[in-house]
């Protein structure tokens, strides 16, 4: 009888989270790209809160917030302000939820159609947006980052939100006290300490967009462009593994 390799009869080896290497690989670069895109999301929300009258690109709560308080002391323009950019925002997700349902044999490809786009509006902003009124900027900001946040929006199993904070900080706290006492120990070690990097990596991005946005107006949304940029890349290099064959397709 014909014997049988050993790499026929073997599963794939696994890494010491438990997933099989070709998934822990995957999962890695999903987390890089997921703490680059929530690092810009953080930054531009600073930039548009600072430079364009206080009005926030990505934190939809809090343009729902600064929209019900000014309009319940009668203060309707300034109320109106924050109307745009929530509106821009479900415009992106919608446009997002669309090209993905077009796409969804084809791992990556909504993704890199809304980061290309994403990319080069940024780009378009470095170059014109100074010139640009508050009511164009921010809009604009708002729909860019939807895309963005709805085209990814998983670490492998894990959701995440790149254009704001609070579902990760509340899932990353979740994973790290079930793993304390604990309950599913790896997946939850895996929660807490890759929904931890994400909640850090929007941190930073605001604390750098702010910083950057008061010293360097002029050309504010560089650094932010070379953030995206970079995450675009390692999209596309994830996708070309997945289209080969490297890494299974995730959900």
């Amino acid at each position: 009888m014909e014997a049988v390799r050993d790499d026929e009869q073997s599963p794939p080896k696994a890494g010491r989270t438990g997933l099989p290497q070709g998934r822990l690989s995957e999962v890695s670069g999903r987390l890089t790209v997921a703490c680059l895109f929530t690092a810009a999301g953080g930054y531009m929300d600073a930039f548009s809160y600072l430079a364009h009258g206080h009005v926030f690109a990505n934190s939809q709560t809090g343009n729902f917030v600064f929209f019900a308080v000014f309009a319940s002391g009668g203060q309707w323009a300034q109320a109106g302000r924050h109307l745009p950019p929530i509106v821009a925002f479900a415009l992106g997700v919608a446009i997002a939820k669309l090209l993905d349902v077009h796409s969804s044999q084809h791992p990556f490809r909504a993704a890199l159609h809304c980061q290309a786009f994403e990319l080069a509006i940024l780009c378009v902003l470095v170059l014109v947006g100074a010139r640009m009124p508050n009511a164009s900027v921010v809009p604009i900001i708002s729909f860019v980052a939807a895309l963005q946040n709805t085209s990814f929006d998983k670490i492998g199993p894990l959701s995440f939100n790149s254009a704001m904070t609070t579902g990760n900080l509340r899932e990353a706290t979740s994973g790290l006290v079930l793993w304390i006492v604990g309950r599913e120990t790896a997946e939850n070690r895996r929660k807490a300490i890759s929904l931890g990097l994400v909640c850090c990596s929007f941190l930073l991005g605001a604390f750098f967009g702010a910083s950057y946005t008061r010293f360097h107006m002029e050309h504010v949304l560089v650094p932010c462009v070379a953030i995206v940029a970079a995450g675009f890349l390692l999209t596309w290099r994830l996708r070309r593994k997945a289209t080969v064959g490297i890494l299974p397709n995730m959900p």
